[in-house]
């Protein structure tokens, strides 16, 4: 994306504007900037005669609550149509954006430019971001990751995902359409619950429970959403009581108390899912107390049995632990919902369609 002008390349960057706030992500500028290649015979092209650069459209930065460290993502906004969206384009970026992490790491003109704590500890990786703009986009984004037949391109390289240049330590993270359209369902959704007093305005916080190896750092406010996290089976994210003013009586009044919303991403197909879920909250000893839980299903493609899946869940698992009447009051009071997946198009006229695209 860095040096094109093609209109609809600023959609992607204006979807992953919306998203890096309300995850706690900050964007550093500047973007659309190239660097200079360190390693010439490596990554340049054996005909090509000018001095090879790598590009980077922005740089996203967040501190991840378990390292205590600083992550980078150089990352590469693509927004296709259905047409373009395939395995050679898809190849294609994933294999510029591994050279490109190949010198951000150890490029000081990079350093200079976006690691701006400069203190060391920081990890620079990838993020390839493919945005469907025109929302048609519905099949199955993996197979583009390992075709069934490796083919072979012009440089000589296969197409199979397992023979890019990824060096040793090297991480280059994807977030394809449908993770995307996961997400801006989540921050739909959280707008809507607001308008009607139950999900708080920035109130909100992501659960990162201690861990054996790991303990959360961070005020919890401040937490962002890990990569890995957004691009997870679940979302689990806390808010405190919420509060309104009331026009009518000049008030303000509580609307909902403190709580969990769990963003599920996955369909629901087996009863199964569901018992594992309710095993994570009691690891997590979020069934105990008074918190209100809320699961509400963020998936593409949910289950067509996936409710009667869900209250096939709660009888299975309350049965394996004894018919305990407890646990059970605690599950049935978990509110359950799937939602419809938000799907953003926009017109080609508006972001000036290339028909050549």
């Amino acid at each position: 994306m860095a040096g094109e002008t093609n209109p609809t390349a600023e959609i992607a960057d204006k979807i992953s504007k919306e998203l890096v706030k309300w995850f706690r992500w900050t964007r550093l500028p500047p973007k659309d900037r190239n660097f200079d290649c360190l390693k010439q015979e490596k990554h340049a092209h054996a005909n090509k005669k000018q001095k090879h650069t790598h590009p980077t459209d922005v740089v996203l930065q967040y501190v991840d609550p378990y390292l205590n460290r600083t992550v980078l993502l150089n990352t590469d906004l693509k927004s296709y149509g259905k047409s373009s969206i395939g395995a050679p384009n898809i190849r294609s970026a994933l294999k510029s954006l591994a050279q490109t992490i190949d010198c951000a790491r150890v490029s000081s003109e990079w350093r200079e430019r976006y690691d701006i704590q400069g203190d060391g500890d920081s990890e620079v990786r990838g993020l390839l971001f493919v945005y469907n703009h025109d929302a048609e986009f519905d099949g199955n984004f993996e197979r583009f990751l390992s075709p069934p037949k490796a083919t072979v391109a012009e440089d000589g390289t296969s197409g199979n995902i397992n023979n890019l240049p990824l060096e040793a330590g090297q991480l280059i993270h994807l977030m394809e359409p449908k993770t995307i359209a996961y997400l801006q369902t989540i921050i739909t959704d959280a707008a809507r619950l607001h308008l009607a007093g139950a999900f708080p305005v920035q109130g909100y916080y992501f659960h990162y429970p201690d861990q054996k190896l790991h303990k959360a750092h961070l005020e919890r406010f401040d937490r962002p959403a890990t990569v890995e996290l957004m691009c997870g089976p679940y979302m689990i994210i806390g808010h405190e009581a919420i509060s309104k003013y009331d026009e009518g009586s000049k008030e303000v009044k509580q609307t909902f108390a403190a709580g969990y919303v769990i963003y599920y991403n996955r369909p629901g197909a087996s009863h199964y899912e569901f018992m594992y879920l309710f095993d994570v909250l009691s690891n997590y000893q979020l069934l105990d107390g008074d918190n209100q839980i809320r699961i509400r299903v963020a998936h593409n493609a949910p289950s067509a049995q996936i409710k009667s899946n869900y209250l096939k869940a709660i009888e299975s698992y309350v049965k394996d632990w004894g018919n305990d009447a407890y646990l059970r009051s605690k599950l049935e009071m978990i509110n359950f919902e799937v939602l419809d997946v938000m799907k953003q198009s926009f017109s080609k006229t508006n972001v000036g369609w290339d028909p050549k695209e």
